[in-house]
C-alpha cells in the first residue's frame, strides 16, 4: 500500500477482493472518459476466471483520494520466460485472449493526471521490486493515462517504446436506410441488395436479434456455428457464458442471427456500450450458397437495425479485414507501450529481439 499525501494505492491481488470491488468499479468507469465494455468489472472478471492461471497474477491497483475512489489500472503479471531467464511483466487484464479492445487506466474525470503521475511514482518507487518490464497493449492513442505516464518518463529521462497497434474501423450511423444505403459505394450498394434477393429465393429469410435476457438458446445456436470454424472455440465459448451470467440484468449483449427456413446460417455477437453498437464476433456457414457473401448480408442487416434503434456508431473493433473498410468510415488507433528496466536478462532479450528484427528487415532487402 502506498501513501502519499490523501493519496492511496492499493494492490488487489485476489479474486475475492477483486469481486467486493464491483459496485465501485462500475461506478467509477461510467465516470469516466473510459467508458467501454471492455473495461467493465463483468467483463474483465469473467476473463480472469478463465485465463489468469499459473503464470500470471492479478495486480490491480485501485487509487483513492482518501476515502473516495478515482482511478484504477486494471493490470496482472505475467511471467514471461526466454532462453533460461524469465521476466515479470505487468500487463492488462483481458488480453491477448479474448480480443479485448480500448484497454486503459481509468480515473475519475479530470483526476487523470493524478492518478497517472501517483502509479508512476508507486511503481518506480515503492513496488519496482515487483516487477521487470511492462508491455501494454490495446490501450487507445487519445488515453489521458498514456499521455501523463509518458510526459512524467520523459520528464524523467527514461526509454520508453511506442509503437503502432491495432485499428477498429467503425461507421457513424445515419437515420435513416436510405441515407445508409445512399452513403454505400454504387458497387456495394448493388452487391448487397442483390445478394439479399438471391439469399430470399432460397426461402423464408429471418433476421432475428436477442438481448441478454433471452440469448440462452441462441449463444448455443451462434456457438454450434461458431464451432465449424474455429477449431479452439470452447475456451471462449466458455468465457461467454460467464459473461452472460455476470451481466445479467444489463443490457450489454445482443446476438443476431440469420436464418432460412429456419436453419441457422450466419451470427453476429454485438457488444452494447452507450449508443454505440460493437461487433465482436462472427460465425458463418461457409457451406451455404457460396455465391453470395452471407457475413456481409448479415453485417449489413445489423447495421439496418441499428439505423432502425437510433443508434449512433458501428464499431468493428480492432482488425484489418476488408470487408469492415467496405462499411467503415472513420476508426480508432490503438498502441503498445512497452518499457524494460536496465537488467542484464532483459538486456539480452532486448538484443536477441533487436538482431531478429534486423535480420528479417535484411532478407526483405535482399529479395
Amino acid at each position: 500500500m502506498s501513501h502519499d499525501n490523501k493519496i492511496n494505492i492499493n494492490i488487489v491481488t485476489s479474486m475475492e477482493q477483486w469481486q467486493a470491488l464491483s459496485k465501485e468499479w462500475d461506478d467509477l468507469l461510467h465516470r469516466s472518459g473510459s467508458d467501454r465494455v471492455f473495461l467493465a468489472w463483468e467483463w474483465l472478471y469473467s476473463w480472469a476466471e478463465c485465463f489468469v492461471k499459473a503464470d500470471r497474477a492479478l495486480y490491480i491497483l485501485t487509487v483513492y483520494n482518501e476515502d473516495t475512489l478515482i482511478g484504477i489500472a486494471p493490470w496482472c503479471i505475467r511471467k514471461v520466460r526466454f532462453s533460461g531467464f524469465s521476466m515479470r511483466q505487468i500487463e492488462f487484464l483481458g488480453t491477448p485472449e479474448a480480443g479485448s479492445d480500448y484497454l486503459d487506466v481509468f480515473a475519475k474525470k479530470g483526476k487523470e493526471k493524478e492518478v497517472a503521475r501517483s502509479i508512476y511514482r508507486f511503481l518506480f518507487g515503492e513496488a519496482s521490486s515487483q516487477w521487470d518490464c511492462f508491455g501494454f497493449l490495446d490501450i487507445p492513442s487519445e488515453s489521458l493515462f498514456l499521455l501523463h505516464f509518458m510526459e512524467q518518463m520523459r520528464e524523467d529521462g527514461k526509454y520508453m517504446e511506442v509503437e503502432a497497434g491495432a485499428f477498429c474501423p467503425s461507421l457513424a450511423i445515419p437515420k435513416t436506410r436510405e441515407d445508409f444505403l445512399a452513403r454505400l459505394s454504387p458497387n456495394r450498394r448493388q452487391q448487397y441488395l442483390r445478394h439479399i434477393r438471391i439469399l430470399e429465393r432460397e426461402g423464408v429469410v429471418r433476421h432475428d436479434s436477442f438481448k441478454l435476457e433471452k440469448a440462452g438458446q441462441a449463444l448455443k445456436d451462434f456457438g454450434e456455428l461458431y464451432r465449424q470454424r474455429w477449431n479452439n472455440a470452447d475456451e471462449l465459448l466458455l468465457f461467454l457464458e460467464k459473461l452472460f451470467l455476470h451481466f445479467q440484468g444489463e443490457d450489454k449483449v445482443r446476438l443476431d442471427l440469420l436464418s432460412v427456413n429456419g436453419k441457422n446460417i450466419a451470427g453476429l455477437l454485438h457488444l452494447r456500450c452507450g449508443e454505440s453498437l460493437l461487433m465482436y464476433l462472427m460465425a458463418v456457414d461457409h457451406s451455404f450458397n457460396k455465391n453470395i457473401s452471407i457475413g456481409n448480408i448479415v453485417v449489413g442487416l445489423s447495421i439496418e437495425k441499428a439505423v432502425a434503434e437510433g443508434l449512433s456508431e458501428y464499431n468493428f473493433l480492432k482488425g484489418y479485414e476488408e470487408y469492415k473498410f467496405h462499411w467503415a468510415d472513420k476508426g480508432d488507433r490503438s498502441l503498445g507501450f512497452f518499457f524494460y528496466k536496465r537488467r542484464l536478462p532483459l538486456m539480452v532479450w532486448l538484443a536477441v529481439r533487436f538482431f531478429k528484427s534486423m535480420a528479417k528487415i535484411l532478407v526483405r532487402q535482399s529479395r
